[in-house]
């Protein structure tokens, strides 16, 4: 299952409603006000690079989503999403390097001379200054390893727990994990309880100027419709301590040239990420785009794509269809494309709590017209989707008309 970032149940894209209508979001960069993402940060806006020179890619004809990207004196590192195994594009002085993967690749980090460490899957990738690879096993089998980052030689990164009978979710319980160079080994850093009810993720790790590790807690309550709480944490000298509790949903973008920490911020009436400094007198926008999030403005290309990494896995499922239990459906759409730009915003809003899928009407289909395309929440089976369906429809208005409960 591809891992998703964790967001509010209770926020979700304004601009669904255009999507509805047939129109795209904007461009993450079209509102001038908010300016050029600054230095030394790097960022992707409307699939595209900014802050940077534009990376050269294999096969422009191939459906794909720029995201994940990281900056160092060495260059810039970024993930290309592609329907099946992704790519790591580096560029540097050289030029651009495009190296294919064999699975899901998440967040390339540089270290120590242009080192580079990035997860697949659930295994950790490290690449030396020269360019030779290697793979090395996750410390949990099942478990996706995401969001590396160096500490000195060594490598620190979030380590999901793999899916269970009783929560067969791959993004309910995250803690960071140390990987020992020297020795091989992985040691265990963190231990933040997790449960079939209460889940907690990590994100967006960030190396501070002191060596110790910032990074975001997410947690939440499957039973509950609430939205999930965040908070600033820091590692420093295998001590974890809880900085400060977070007003909204945002991710650490980095630090910018005077040491002051850079927010992603989501925009999400204009479907965009917004880069946020934090100065004496407040925050302020200094930019646009995603850094170490998911992309607003593009279609997931695993849910448009040729084939998705989940059917090559098992070619001989077939596509979600109708509910065998009460689902909330957003629809309907005149384009698998449409349906899946939406899917891709509710699965960020409710990522790990309930899955997403895309389903088209045919002639089998009692709740979806054929050859038209549907979004669908597949709701827990303790539940009639009442209290699901309210709590939507009160959040966003703008879904109000185009989202309802499926009876099988």
């Amino acid at each position: 299952m591809r891992t998703k970032a964790l967001a509010a149940a209770a926020v979700l894209a304004a601009g669904i409603a255009g999507v509805l209508s047939g129109q795209r979001p904007p461009a993450a960069l079209a509102d001038r006000a908010c300016g050029a993402a600054p230095a030394p940060a790097v960022a992707i806006a409307a699939n595209a690079m900014v802050g940077a020179a534009a990376p050269a890619i294999g096969d422009a004809s191939v459906p794909s989503m720029l995201r994940h990207v990281a900056s160092a004196p060495a260059g810039t590192a970024l993930v290309r999403d592609l329907p099946g195994p992704d790519e790591v594009v580096l560029t540097t002085a050289s030029g651009s390097v495009v190296i294919p993967q064999r699975g899901e690749v998440f967040h390339p980090a540089w270290g120590r001379n242009g080192s580079l460490a990035w997860g697949v899957d659930d295994r950790l990738v490290l690449r030396s200054p020269a360019g030779s690879m290697r793979s090395v096993a996750g410390p949990r089998v099942g478990g996706i390893v995401v969001a590396p980052v160096f500490a000195g030689a060594d490598v620190v990164a979030v380590v999901s727990a793999p899916p269970t009978r009783a929560v067969p979710e791959d993004e309910w319980s995250n803690d960071l994990w140390r990987y020992r160079t020297s020795l091989g080994r992985w040691a265990r850093l963190t231990s933040f309880p997790a449960d079939p009810d209460r889940w907690t993720a990590i994100r967006t790790p960030v190396v501070t100027a002191d060596g110790s590790i910032e990074f975001v807690v997410i947690r939440g309550r499957a039973s509950m419709t609430a939205a999930p709480r965040f908070s600033l944490w820091r590692l420093r000298g295998g001590h974890v301590e809880r900085l400060t509790s977070l007003p909204d949903e945002r991710y650490l973008a980095g630090f910018d040239g005077e040491g002051a920490r850079l927010w992603n911020v989501p925009d999400r009436t204009n479907a965009r990420w917004l880069i946020r400094r934090e100065t004496t007198n407040g925050e302020e926008t200094v930019g646009c785009g995603a850094v170490a999030v998911e992309p607003f403005d593009v279609v997931d290309p695993d849910r448009t794509g040729r084939e998705s990494r989940n059917t090559a896995s098992r070619r001989a499922a077939e596509a979600p269809g109708d509910p065998i239990e009460s689902a909330l459906l957003v629809g309907d759409f005149a384009s698998e494309t449409a349906a899946g730009l939406v899917a891709q915003q509710v699965a960020g809003a409710y990522a790990g709590a309930m899955p997403v899928d895309v389903v088209r009407g045919g002639v089998h289909s009692g709740i979806v017209q054929p050859g038209h395309w549907a979004v669908l929440v597949r709701l827990p089976g303790t539940t009639d989707g009442t209290a699901e369906l309210d709590a939507l429809r009160a959040a966003f208005p703008a879904l109000a008309s185009h989202v309802w409960i499926a009876v099988p």
